[in-house]
């Protein structure tokens, strides 16, 4: 094989990663952060409450967690997400109309675009790693729901402005939803959660309370 010429920088190959490996070890190992106390070893029973969300899908939930000092350390994380920009409030939407309706109507339409909200309920095992750091994987129900968008005659008496917003119940799905992440400590009162969902796919993103402070 014919190496570097004399003179020219060696390829660093897997030298390149050894930074990214130590700030990944220091991370996992979970250091104080600079002007964090150390907290105490969990002793009692810790609370967290707060805010989640499944970007970019589902941007509304909250979530709560308890972690038991047993077995070091054993709990049970628990959240609920919505989609909160779906076509119910847009114009021309019909509560009362069908995608099959509208299909099966005797006027012209034309079908311009379609659109998912998503719901879910989750339930993950959180076991914390060190003070800083708990690791949760679980499972849930996620509810998909389906909107369809059509441009119709104005003069059909269907939706508004010559558009119509339809649900399709027929495409209305219930699909188990996957989860893992990680909870660590920002400060002795707030903690930031991260993690990956599968149904809908996406991040899972948040900020919760820790009660008491820890």
């Amino acid at each position: 094989m014919v190496g570097p010429a004399k003179g020219e920088p060696k390829p660093l190959g897997l030298l390149a990663l050894r930074p990214a490996f130590v700030a990944l070890l220091l991370a996992v190992s979970g250091p104080p952060a600079l002007g964090q106390s150390t907290p105490q070893p969990l002793t009692g029973v810790q609370f967290g409450i707060g805010y989640v969300a499944n970007a970019p899908e589902a941007m509304a939930g909250a979530s709560g967690y308890v972690v038991l000092p047993w077995w070091r350390g054993i709990g049970l994380y628990v959240d609920a997400k919505v989609h909160v920009s779906g076509p119910t409030g847009e114009r021309g939407y019909a509560p009362d109309l069908t995608v099959a309706q509208i299909l099966g109507g005797d006027y012209k339409k034309e079908f311009i675009k379609g659109e998912d909200g998503w719901r879910s309920v989750n339930a993950a095992i959180l076991h914390p790693v060190n003070s800083f750091l708990g690791l949760y994987g679980g499972a849930g129900v996620a509810r998909k729901t389906s909107f369809e968008l059509y441009q119709v005659d104005p003069d059909s008496g269907v939706g508004e402005g010559g558009v119509v917003w339809a649900e399709d119940p027929e495409a209305e799905e219930v699909r188990v939803n996957l989860m893992a992440g990680l909870i660590t400590r920002l400060t002795p009162w707030v903690s930031s959660h991260f993690g990956f969902e599968t149904q809908p796919r996406g991040l899972t993103v948040g900020i919760s309370l820790r009660l008491p402070r820890w």
